[in-house]
């Protein structure tokens, strides 16, 4: 197996709160991946630990919305 450095920092999920429930458009849960560099994006796409954890949303939820910020 390749080893990569795909420079993750933290990852944390959990629920919108309650007062953000009529903007949240129907979604009950997010994801945060914290990258160490804008660059890592691309590695950490197409590592393998993100390509299951990628194939179980796709089998679990019926719509996602993924996008990535820099900060």
């Amino acid at each position: 197996m390749p080893v990569y450095h795909i420079g993750l920092i933290s990852m944390e999920c959990g629920q919108p709160l309650p007062i953000c429930l009529p903007r949240a458009q129907g979604f009950d849960m997010g994801l945060v991946a914290v990258l160490e560099k804008p660059e890592h994006v691309a590695t950490y796409a197409v590592h393998p630990a993100h390509l299951e954890v990628h194939k179980m949303r796709e089998e679990l939820c019926d719509d996602t919305l993924a996008y990535d910020l820099e900060f």
